[in-house]
């Protein structure tokens, strides 16, 4: 309450005014006025809050039939090998295809030697040396300095090359000149292989000797159904459409690689989809609930937004097709408490014998979709900004603004009353005050007047 010379309420009346009794009253009218709202808001911003959720799972539902509603669910694909020659993977919407594939050669990188040093810091030229090293054609040259050890060499080599070659100084352990530098190829491939020349052929590496040949650059060489095809490397992926190839080793012994569509992988699609739509259900049945015997009720309960939201969806997925085809012969079924379960073993034997039936009862055509498709396109319509949903979200967070605004006003209305009460108070208190003053002089004239008498 206000401060000041309304502080003093009650000086005047012997505390039968005083604030204490402005705060009782005070409380009496907030728990009639206030409390009403503040519950009013809280269980709002709680149904906001649970709406929200709903939502949540809502876009959940719609993004797991993403692929399932569509003709993308059957260009799911899984690769096999049979084989110990290579590995491969598979993109989905691969062709479904056959091939037999031997690995002639495996691609290489081209690896060079130097000659042996005593030390890694002995020095390889006591001439200063121009050294170029050529790689498909592009030459890259630097000068080697009178006095570089064989370290320096290395770390020289890697900068000028700039990641096209990889050198490793080697102990090899032979009794004499066991220090020796290789010099490897980045990448794999014909291309890579390695050349040296040297200023005044003054190799000091001997790396233009036959003896530093370790290993020639070569391609990959493979036949796909008895056809060669040469590649720099090991991986391939423009030989079978969606295919990468990794090649492991070279037998030339068959390799029979199979592209087929993955049904397993299409019925964990259709599982993630009903642990999804179960979800959703439950969340709807837990906020529209009530329990006769505790009469406990659900934030949405009575709410015909969301029961017309659930009973919509309920609806959709028990329909059937133009055709006459249903979720139920695709062993997804609905119960009677609306708790849908999957057949797996039942889906992958329906989708194993007629593919196409399957498509049509999910997905369907423009003119006539399928059961998943017309969810999909319901759960876009009223999730979709300015749909259904969006309004009502809406909705919700005005009516929170709105109890909030009417509270603001209740509090601005206690306030004036309960100030205009204490100035009451004040002036009661003065009036009080200068009517036992008044008293108080008329006493004290009485008891005067008696004393004199009585002398």
């Amino acid at each position: 309450m206000a401060v000041g010379s309304l502080s003093f309420i009650g000086l005047g009346s012997g505390g039968a005014l005083s604030y204490d009794i402005i705060d009782k009253l005070r409380e009496v009218d907030e728990k009639a006025v206030l409390n009403p709202l503040e519950r009013q808001i809280s269980e709002s911003r709680n149904k906001e809050l649970v709406f929200q959720d709903i939502m949540s799972k809502l876009n959940e539902l719609k993004s797991s039939l993403f692929d399932i509603a569509g003709p993308t669910l059957y260009t799911t694909r899984k690769v096999t090998v049979e084989g110990a020659d290579l590995t491969a993977t598979v993109s989905d919407g691969a062709t479904v295809q056959q091939a037999d594939i031997k690995v002639k050669q495996l691609a290489l990188a081209d690896i060079k030697q130097t000659k042996g040093f005593d030390s890694e810091d002995a020095e390889v030229t006591d001439t200063d040396t121009d050294m170029t090293i050529t790689i498909n054609g592009q030459d890259t040259t630097f000068t080697v300095t009178a006095g570089t050890t064989l370290k320096e060499l290395k770390t020289q080599i890697e900068e000028a090359m700039d990641g096209k070659v990889n050198v490793t100084l080697l102990n090899t352990g032979t009794d004499s000149n066991p220090y020796r530098l290789i010099l490897k190829s980045a990448q794999t491939g014909a291309d890579q292989a390695m050349s040296f020349s040297f200023s005044d052929d003054n190799d000091f590496l001997d790396l233009t000797a036959d003896s530093a040949k370790l290993q020639d650059a070569q391609d990959a060489l493979i036949t796909v159904d008895g056809a060669e095809v040469y590649r720099p490397t090991n991986t391939i992926d423009d030989v079978l459409q969606g295919v990468t190839l990794n090649l492991k080793s070279a037998n030339d012994t068959d390799n029979l690689v199979t592209v087929s569509q993955d049904n397993e992988k299409i019925a964990d699609k259709i599982e993630a989809f009903v642990n999804l739509y179960n979800t959703l259900m439950s969340k709807f049945d837990n906020t529209t609930k009530y329990d006769p015997d505790t009469k406990e009720t659900g934030v949405f309960q009575g709410d015909s937004t969301i029961s017309a939201l659930q009973q919509r969806i309920s609806t959709i997925v028990l329909d059937r097709t133009a055709d006459g085809g249903a979720l139920n012969a695709l062993g997804i079924d609905v119960d009677r408490y609306g708790k849908m379960s999957f057949d797996r073993a039942a889906f992958l034997d329906a989708l194993q014998k007629d593919p196409e039936s399957v498509e049509k009862t999910f997905a369907g055509d423009s003119d006539n979709p399928g059961i998943l498709a017309q969810l999909k396109n319901y759960l876009d319509t009223t999730t979709a900004y300015g749909g259904m949903l969006s309004q009502y979200d809406d909705y919700l967070k005005n009516n929170i603004t709105e109890l909030e605004k009417q509270k603001e006003k209740a509090v601005e209305r206690l306030d004036n009353k309960y100030d205009i009460m204490a100035k009451q108070f004040m002036a009661y208190d003065a009036m009080i005050a200068k009517m036992n003053a008044s008293f108080s002089s008329l006493a004290a004239i009485i008891d005067a007047q008696a004393a004199a008498a009585k002398k």
